[in-house]
């Protein structure tokens, strides 16, 4: 079996983490406003998601 790179899983991670949290704000904001979260709110996740996926890759512990 191919050993996977630890960076590339940590990317994989980071991205699971972030399209998470994405889904949960659009969520809170749908069900505390009424308002659909498009485009506003989800246009700016798409925005803050590339800077949130580097720096989660980038910080999280090395693993060997």
């Amino acid at each position: 079996m191919a050993k996977v790179d630890p960076l590339l899983q940590e990317l994989g991670v980071a991205t699971v983490a972030m399209a998470a949290l994405s889904a949960f704000i659009a969520l809170l904001y749908w069900f505390f406003t009424g308002n659909s979260p498009w485009p506003f709110v989800v246009l700016g996740e798409l925005a803050g998601f590339g800077f949130g996926v580097s720096v989660l890759t980038l910080t999280s512990p090395r693993r060997r």
